[in-house]
């Protein structure tokens, strides 16, 4: 590698990031130029200033309501983590298991989400548990899918290599499956990740005290479209804010992926 690579590399980084805010700002300035130069009333379109102001003025309060959405987002995506692994390891090593559960997978993920999440909340009530299995049922797919794929796709000549040393399931998964499947597993982390907080809020809107979708239920009902715009930038933020913590973990833990994406 030559000595230069590293610090074009992190310009390259850095000019990305650079791009990006400017992107952002550009956008926020459209934005506030539209309801200036239209005089658009506030429960129409608010302004980004008016939506910051919502934003800080009710910030205890959605303080509050960000912390049960936050919780049941963590919960759903940790249990969707562990069923989707558990999943992709039983059908890569069983194809009659693998034909089985695969269609099924199918079949859930193509059910309309607000479909069966009122049927989640009959089955678990209106507590934490109805929302941390709505972000599992939306999350596990990803996972899954993403992980088995990568496990059918690592190289036979090391499959064949570890059978000369007549390498156990588990050292088979911790030497070769896993490490090779790294960078597969956090892509589909990653757009489980966007998905936890989604779920949640949709968990909220049909019942519950506390939440961003709570919050988002009553600032409708009281025609508070600021207060609105507030919860789905708080919603946006949290969700780019544990895109970012898995992406920085992917990179930690496989960090080979992170300098092919950056060459």
């Amino acid at each position: 590698m030559k000595p230069e690579t590293v610090p074009s590399s992190s310009f390259r980084r850095l000019f990305r990031s650079l791009l990006w805010v400017l992107s952002l700002l550009i956008f926020l300035l459209l934005w506030q130029g539209i309801t200036s130069l239209f005089n658009l009333p506030t429960w129409l379109l608010p302004s980004p200033i008016v939506t910051l102001s919502a934003v800080i003025n009710d910030a205890p309060l959605l303080a509050h309501h960000l912390t049960a959405t936050a919780l049941a987002a963590a919960w759903g995506l940790g249990l969707a983590i562990l069923l989707g692994l558990t999943l992709a390891m039983l059908m890569n090593g069983s194809k009659v298991f693998s034909d089985l559960i695969y269609p099924h997978l199918i079949l859930l993920q193509a059910v309309p989400l607000i479909a069966v999440a009122p049927i989640i909340i009959i089955w678990f009530g209106l507590d934490l548990l109805s929302k941390v299995v709505i972000v599992a049922f939306i999350c596990t797919f990803p996972i899954c899918v993403s992980t088995y794929e990568g496990f059918r796709t690592v190289d036979s000549g090391f499959r064949e290599l570890l059978d000369t040393f007549h390498a156990s399931r588990w050292q088979r998964y911790r030497h070769l499956h896993i490490p090779a499947t790294l960078p597969g597993i956090f892509a589909g982390l990653k757009i489980a990740a966007t998905y936890s907080v989604m779920g949640a809020v949709i968990g909220e809107w049909l019942g519950g005290s506390r939440g961003i979708g709570i919050y988002m239920v009553r600032a409708l009902q009281s025609f508070r479209t600021d207060r609105l715009f507030a919860a789905i930038v708080i919603v946006m933020v949290m969700s780019f804010a544990i895109f970012k913590g898995v992406d920085l973990l992917g990179a930690y833990l496989a960090p080979w992926s992170k300098r092919r994406h950056d060459e």
